[in-house]
């Protein structure tokens, strides 16, 4: 795939999907802020196998590479072994994943911004933004045909009174002890004051659903039926966009404690976000 050699940026993004969704981005975004060339390396993994073009259709150079382990398929790993050595071989620096961080820590975006402007091809290895996003910062990917038809079952549910409700559990530690299922429920509450509103609810916990029934009414709650929770599948991963996508059509979000699940479709769709967090006595 052809690459100018002179003026780029190449982004890897990492981890699950709204950690992905930020760094591709914000990459997106710096790319035409600094006029490079973007390339994105997809890497379909453990806790996010999919293939790009199973989530979505994009407007820039795309590679797929697979790291699901050898057993998983050998010769699939060597091929992505090879691809990331060609490609960062290409780069005039390797940016890991804690070099951003560490400089977002040490001089906020300018500093990645710097960083990145004096190289003129970057390979970077992300799970975070280099810069801030809007929603203007989406228009270079759009939903694949398969994540939308699967989510006609529940977009047409989605009104100019739908709150969306992220209630973020298993493996997010912070999000379950600061994001109690009382906060959402007090906040919902609230929301229902004095207006006419219903809410999208998405979460990773079953029974948050079931204990939500029995605080409001059923016609008041949607939820995305025979959804797959599974992040290892395709399908899971789909859904998990499918949810994405709702909350972004949402007038407004409650979110989780530190969730980038409750953070990108709030920009996306320019949704105000409320965390429900848990105050200190």
């Amino acid at each position: 795939m052809d690459l100018n050699r002179d003026n780029a940026i190449m982004i890897e993004p990492c981890a699950g999907l709204g950690n992905r969704l930020l760094a591709m981005t914000s990459a997106y975004e710096l790319s035409k802020k600094l006029g490079k060339e973007l390339m994105i390396v997809w890497k379909r993994e453990v806790g996010c196998a999919i293939r790009s073009n199973e989530l979505f259709e994009m407007s820039v150079p795309v590679i797929d590479i697979s790291e699901m382990g050898w057993k998983n398929g050998i010769f699939e790993n060597m091929n992505s072994n090879r691809m990331k050595k060609k490609y960062r071989g290409m780069a005039d620096r390797f940016f890991e994943c804690d070099e951003i961080a560490d400089a977002k820590a040490e001089g906020g975006f300018e500093k990645v911004r710097l960083m990145v402007a004096q190289e003129p091809v970057s390979y970077i290895k992300s799970y975070t933004n280099l810069c801030e996003i809007t929603a203007d910062s989406f228009s270079f990917l759009k939903p694949a045909p398969e994540v939308l038809a699967r989510g006609n079952r529940v977009f047409s549910r989605i009104s100019d009174k739908t709150v969306g409700v992220h209630i973020r559990r298993t493996d997010h530690v912070d999000a379950t002890k600061n994001s109690p299922l009382a906060i959402f429920i007090e906040k919902m509450r609230t929301e229902m004051e004095g207006r006419d509103t219903d809410f999208y609810v998405t979460t990773d916990d079953v029974t948050a659903i079931e204990e939500l029934k029995q605080h409001f009414p059923a016609e008041k709650l949607i939820v995305y039926e025979d959804k797959v929770l599974d992040r290892d599948s395709k399908t899971g991963i789909q859904d998990a966009l499918v949810d994405m996508l709702c909350l972004s059509k949402c007038r407004k979000i409650l979110g989780s404690y530190q969730s980038t699940f409750s953070l990108i479709p709030s920009i996306m769709g320019q949704a105000e976000l409320e965390y429900c967090v848990k105050t200190e006595k």
